[in-house]
């Protein structure tokens, strides 16, 4: 594959301690075209649509394909058990990490009625079970604040009644606590933008009362005849299962450096394992699949003894209740003082159904250099781009918030996201084979940081949207 050159210079941070040159010239050799050639002939997308299968359908469960890895259940366990035996038969370092005190949620369900009228909402995760159904008045709250500026509760009558509450500004949890301390029985959250709300209330501590989320449209609708001044009686059932106390799992393979082993830094490509109550095909069995496919060409070991960084590939736990795995893992990072050898981080999420290949960053103040060689890879491998946003809601948050250069990847959008439809039959080989290609090129773009290469670089200044795009 022809490829023109690119160059970036990565300047130190607060975590980085010394410069780090990203360029292009692959495995620094006239052999680059070649292996990257080999790589793309060996690259098994059907080895990673069976990966996929085996995580989100009943190979690892049996009788339980509908919730295949929920955080903290035997679904998940099964699965971190399952990938470092991958890595294992790699032959890559391994490491499983356990993380404690997790607490495992199924959503069973929820319904809500509006003067007798179904309205879809979506149980917020770590809500409170309903004894049967609550039934009450709905009240409009607004923003559900309480603070020295605002209280959206001075002058609402909730004792025994289910709020209506808005998105933004707070979090879930303190609009909830908000509104339970206002004496409601039940809280409905409405998304600030179109589509519906998938939130979480952060732990069982927060969790005060049955909490759903409703659609934009559906909330807007209800407050317009609330602000009318009509009543609104309204019923709601949550079914929940909660495993408390329970844990979760790291699981790390890596290849070290072989071509640079006087103290290589270390590229991280991470994906988290873990779902919601679903299949969890797309979300993100379809990442985890990806990275061990990459791990088993890097492996090889006429390119693994030409790498010059250490590559690590790390398995996320727990990212569906609150990005647990990540955070505890750049933790450790930088407790340990590893942090400052990690020169990038790629994180794949979601990257099996959707029409675009887009990009994120934490916000615009973050170090988007490995996000510049994300959109290079993606556009002169002449892929369709759909653009760069900015999202907290994947592993790479935990990375930027630490100074580490970081990109999420992912094709935008899926519309079976944390549903039952999010199944194997949804993903699309090209998206799959698209990703794997996008990270290759990355790789051993990254894979040349010769110094004479100093004189050359070609600085790259960006202005990049200030905009939130959902993820998922």
């Amino acid at each position: 594959m022809n490829k023109k050159k690119k160059l970036f210079s990565i300047a130190a941070s607060a975590v980085i301690a010394a410069p780090i040159i990203f360029t292009t010239s692959s495995f620094a050799g006239a052999n680059a075209s070649g292996i990257q050639s080999k790589l793309e002939r060996q690259l098994s997308v059907n080895r990673i649509i069976k990966d996929i299968e085996r995580l989100s359908m009943d190979e690892l469960l049996q009788d339980n394909k509908d919730n295949a890895r929920v955080t903290g259940f035997e679904g998940e366990h099964e699965a971190a058990n399952y990938i470092l035996g991958q890595f294992n038969n790699l032959g890559l370092n391994t490491e499983m990490r356990t993380i404690n005190n997790i607490d495992g949620f199924i959503d069973e369900g929820a319904t809500c009625t509006v003067n007798g009228t179904n309205v879809t909402v979506k149980t917020m995760t770590y809500s409170q079970s309903t004894t049967g159904t609550v039934e009450g008045e709905l009240v409009y709250a607004g923003l559900g604040r309480i603070n020295d500026k605002d209280n959206d509760f001075k002058d609402v009558d909730l004792n025994g009644k289910i709020a209506l509450i808005k998105r933004g500004e707070i979090s879930f949890a303190e609009k909830a606590k908000n509104a339970f301390a206002n004496g409601a029985i039940g809280v409905i959250i409405y998304n600030k933008d179109p589509g519906m709300v998938n939130g979480t209330l952060g732990s069982l501590d927060d969790s005060k009362g049955p909490t759903v989320g409703m659609a934009k449209e559906d909330g807007d609708s209800l407050v317009t005849k609330l602000k009318a001044g009509e009543t609104i009686n309204t019923s709601l059932q949550v079914k929940t299962l909660i495993k408390p106390n329970s844990n979760s799992y790291n699981v790390i393979g890596e290849i070290p450096a072989h071509n640079n082993s006087k103290d290589p830094k270390t590229i991280v490509i991470g994906a988290h394992f873990d779902s919601v109550s679903c299949p969890g095909a797309n979300d993100n069995a379809s990442g985890t699949a990806t990275i061990l496919e990459l791990a088993k060409l890097l492996s090889q070991p006429e390119i693994k003894d030409k790498l010059q960084y250490n590559v690590r590939f790390v398995a996320f736990g727990a990212e569906e209740i609150g990005l647990i795995g990540s955070d505890e893992y750049v933790a450790q990072l930088v407790e340990s003082g590893e942090a400052k050898n990690i020169a990038g981080m790629i994180n794949l999420d979601m990257v099996g159904v959707g029409e675009n290949l887009v990009t994120y960053n934490l916000n615009d103040t973050s170090d988007h250099k490995v996000t510049d060689i994300a959109e290079a890879s993606i556009k002169e491998l002449g892929y369709e781009y759909g653009g760069h946003f900015n999202s907290g809601s994947s592993d790479h948050a935990p990375f930027e918030d630490a100074g580490i250069p970081s990109v999420f990847i992912q094709f935008s959008k899926d519309p079976y996201y944390h549903t039952d439809e999010d199944t194997v039959d949804k993903v699309d080989p090209q998206n799959i084979y698209k990703t794997s290609m996008v990270v290759l090129d990355m790789i051993m773009d990254i894979n040349d940081k010769k110094q004479d290469k100093l004189n050359n670089i070609v600085k790259v200044n960006k202005v990049y949207e200030n905009q939130e795009m959902p993820r998922k």
